[in-house]
């Protein structure tokens, strides 16, 4: 079993793989799922990520969990159980994703790496597709499933000017990345992005952006990426009308990011303070709560 503690050896530096090893061989796939205050057998992500053919891949599973309280150990034996490679680790200060992102990503060897948050459902057929979207676009460094939230897609989606919008029509297969914006929950990523582009996500970023900052990032790399025809059932919580108090703590956590994500962009940083102040206006009138003008 191995149950990572902070200062755990199996987290030291380690080189990635740069590609697939060899034509015919299983991509070796490192699967990240972050959990917070939900624990293993309360994920839907986990418990459809069973469901997947998982031998079309060679897969080492990393759950880290960012929850005040560590997982039941019962529960971390039953998913060793199903998995040869299997490591699981416990943060309770809540560690930025970013900072875990990296963490994960540097101390592992592996042809492709998927993203995971834990409130994602999977679909039983998305390893095949994977597998075969892989193998038919070996050069391709990024893969993206369609994210429905309430039958509309929220991921990917475009980057207008300084902010995102959602797409009006699904596109699949090889798109231009220009201008792409997805969310970190469902990609697939090559090894080749950190390994011989040393893209890391920016740990500016504890939560919201990072996903933004990364597509944008991405693109200045690659030109091309893959959206997989394979829809996703997602939620988040500024997608499902939360309570004032649980909707300040992420406003205020995203529009902290927009300045950090357009740093290098100075007409977009001017266009999004003004965008900024206007989202700001309409939350307070919303829910009659002046703490959104702070």
């Amino acid at each position: 079993m191995k149950n990572i503690e902070k200062q755990s050896p199996a987290f030291h530096q380690k080189t990635a793989a740069t590609g697939i090893k060899e034509q015919f061989a299983k991509p070796k796939l490192l699967v990240l799922v972050v959990l917070y205050k939900k624990m293993i057998s309360e994920s839907p992500t986990i418990k459809t990520l069973l469901l997947q053919h998982r031998d079309l891949f060679e897969i080492e599973l990393v759950i880290w969990d960012n929850s005040p309280a560590k997982c039941p150990e019962v529960q971390i034996n039953e998913l060793e159980k199903d998995f040869g490679q299997f490591q699981y680790r416990w943060t309770a200060e809540n560690t930025w994703l970013s900072k875990l992102y990296n963490q994960v990503l540097s101390a592992h060897t592996y042809d492709y790496v998927l993203l995971l948050d834990q409130d994602t459902n999977i679909p039983p057929y998305y390893f095949d597709k994977l597998n075969e979207a892989l193998f038919k676009f070996p050069k391709v460094a990024l893969f993206l499933p369609l994210v429905l939230h309430q039958k509309k897609v929220v991921s990917p989606g475009s980057w207008v000017y300084f902010k995102g919008k959602h797409w009006k029509k699904i596109k699949t297969g090889i798109i231009p990345a220009k201008n792409v914006l997805a969310i970190t929950s469902g990609m697939v990523i090559s090894a080749k992005m950190f390994g011989v582009h040393k893209m890391k996500f920016d740990e500016r970023l504890s939560l919201y952006g990072i996903d933004t900052g990364f597509m944008l990032n991405f693109s200045k790399f690659e030109k091309q990426l893959c959206v997989l025809p394979i829809k996703f059932a997602h939620d988040t919580v500024l997608w499902s009308n939360p309570s004032a108090d649980v909707m300040l703590g992420r406003f205020r956590n995203l529009k902290s990011a927009w300045p950090k994500i357009l740093s290098d962009r100075p007409v977009a940083r001017v266009l999004v303070y003004f965008y900024s102040m206007a989202v700001s206006f309409k939350m307070a009138l919303k829910y009659q709560d002046t703490r959104f003008l702070k």
